[in-house]
């Protein structure tokens, strides 16, 4: 994979993003009085209503980009120096700060975001059914437009398992419907043939990807978390198994493929007609994972010669789910284009520096880690206008720290303000006029870290936040185990064949007491396989009593 392929494809998914931004959700009408122009053809200066129908207009400048480019940022963040994904600190701090400066957000990710805001909250048991929106409902294209971070880091774009589990990792905590979940990793392995390939995925490529679907319930099978914490939890609330929805959704890929006609060029009016016959001006439908991420690969199929015209048709094809469509092709096309994407973008250099440091992290190089709060101690705001507060140092953003403000501008039920975040992310904050204090722990530690170094600076240098490079946390958890005696999950053996081994001994007490403390004690992560160790030990336990 090369570097310009990953800048590209973060440059472009930006550009398309901030240019579809500029005519969501409005009429002709509506973007003559955004822009004073009859269609959008690069990103310019244009107005928003912000905070709802009794919100307020606010000028947003030129290459603005909306929470597709905004939480594909949070994404990036999580992703540690060693390639690690981090989902609690992504679920807990990053999606829980970003209701604070959210721009376009969908109603079933901002009602998964809030229900994060719970002390007890796990990204893994984000269950939720509220009057705003069920979880097992929430199949829209949220995750899809922010996962391309996952695919960027990827030290072997053909390890399509690896890649997907991350991708599902990371949709979960925010979408519950097949829809959205299967439509983030379709989209993930797109880009991943592109990248690998340099060249956009065509028919033939998405109907294998398509049956490679039916794969994805092995892969969450493999993976603790996901298979004795969400997936359990998921399958009663969704009331079926996830094979089962996986092959009824690859099944509705499947029949869309048949409306599209690749020897056809793909005009504004064949576009038009696509969209239509695959549901994409339907209220119910428009925002689906699947049918954007279907959407984004036919315009990138259709415009790889010209990718600014792909932008551009999806920008102004109003009706339709315009910016993240265009962001999704953006970064297919992106990855293969050699000329920079047209218009200005917001936070260009961020964006750039953010793809350079994926980059380094799939070649396997030296990247630093974003340092969040410490999560035993993060209890965040009850209410998001106090996501922004006060601190001795200046106003700050719980989670990302201290923000530097413009101009406030003051509405009816919020006061809006310009600001940038320590590492230069520009966000339009949401608060109180009045700001109420924040406490010193939601904040950062000020600076980032080397995850790479030799383990001995890495021990003596690196804060309590962060547990030690991997062979020295296995060291300390080898030595721990093995003073004790007894059963313990060994480095190489699944939970699974840990339950079976204490099956066949008869649940002895102090050997069940070993392997928990054990788990609790592993590190990161640690209370969670604690609690997948439980669940599936209860399961046993009651095949071992159904068996006498």
């Amino acid at each position: 994979m090369q570097w310009q392929a990953v800048r590209g494809s973060a440059h472009w998914a930006a550009y398309g993003d901030a240019l579809g931004f500029i005519t969501e959700l409005t009429d002709a009408d509506g973007v003559r009085r955004r822009t004073g122009q009859d269609e959008v053809t690069i990103t310019v200066p244009w107005k928003r209503r912000v905070g709802g129908r009794y919100g307020r207009d606010v000028p947003l400048p030129a290459g603005a980009y909306s929470d597709d480019t905004q939480l594909r940022l949070a994404t990036s963040r999580a992703i540690r120096g060693d390639g690690e994904f981090d989902a609690e600190a992504f679920a807990k701090i990053e999606l829980v700060a970003w209701q604070a400066y959210a721009l376009g957000a969908g109603r079933g990710t901002k009602a998964a975001a809030n229900g994060l805001m719970r002390v007890d909250a796990k990204w893994s048991q984000n269950i939720f059914a509220t009057k705003a929106a069920r979880y097992t409902d929430i199949g829209g294209n949220g995750a899809a437009m922010r996962i391309q971070p996952h695919v960027w880091s990827a030290r072997d774009l053909t390890d399509w398992d690896s890649i997907a589990r991350d991708v599902v990792r990371n949709a979960v905590s925010t979408h519950g419907h097949p829809r959205g979940i299967l439509g983030a990793v379709l989209h993930a392995l797109f880009l991943a043939h592109t990248l690998e390939t340099e060249t956009i995925p065509g028919p033939e490529q998405w109907r294998s990807t398509i049956d490679w679907l039916g794969h994805l319930p092995d892969v969450v099978d493999k993976d603790e978390e996901l298979a004795y914490l969400w997936l359990p939890s998921w399958a009663q609330a969704a009331g079926t198994d996830l094979r089962t929805a996986t092959a009824a959704v690859a099944a509705e890929c499947h029949a869309a493929l048949e409306e599209f006609d690749p020897a056809a060029p793909l005009t504004r009016n064949a576009y038009a007609s696509l969209v239509d016959r695959l549901g994409g001006f339907d209220n119910e439908t428009r925002g689906s994972g699947t049918v954007t991420t279907l959407l984004a690969a036919m315009l990138a199929f259709g415009h790889a010669e010209t990718p600014d015209l792909g932008l551009q048709l999806a920008a102004n094809t109003l009706g339709s789910d315009t910016d993240t469509i265009a962001t999704m092709a953006g970064a297919l096309l992106g990855a293969i284009t050699t000329s920079p994407a047209p218009g200005t973008v917001q936070d260009d250099q961020l964006i750039d520096s953010e793809a350079r440091r994926l980059w380094e992290i799939s070649q396997g190089g030296a990247a630093s880690t974003f340092a969040y709060p410490d999560l035993l101690r993060w209890s965040p705001p009850r209410a998001t206008l106090d996501l922004v507060g006060r601190t001795e140092a200046g106003p700050a953003l719980a989670g990302l720290g201290l923000l530097r403000a413009g101009t406030p501008m003051t509405g009816p039920q919020a006061t809006y303000a310009w600001g940038t975040l320590p590492f230069g992310q520009s966000v339009l904050v949401r608060a109180r006029e009045d700001l109420k204090p924040l406490a010193p722990h939601l904040l950062p530690p000020e600076r980032r870290q080397l995850r790479h170094r030799r383990a001995e600076d890495a021990m003596r240098e690196q804060p309590t936040l962060f547990e030690a490079p991997d062979g020295h946390a296995a060291s300390r958890q080898t030595a721990k185990t093995a003073d004790h005696g007894g059963r313990h999950p060994r480095p190489t053996q699944s939970l699974e064949e840990t339950v079976t081994e204490l099956a066949q001994n008869g649940f002895q007490a102090d050997e069940v007491g070993r392997v928990l403390l054990d788990l609790l004690g592993s590190g990161r992560y640690g209370v969670e396989r604690a609690a997948a160790f439980v669940g599936l030990l209860s399961q046993a336990q009651q095949h071992h009593r159904d068996g006498r």
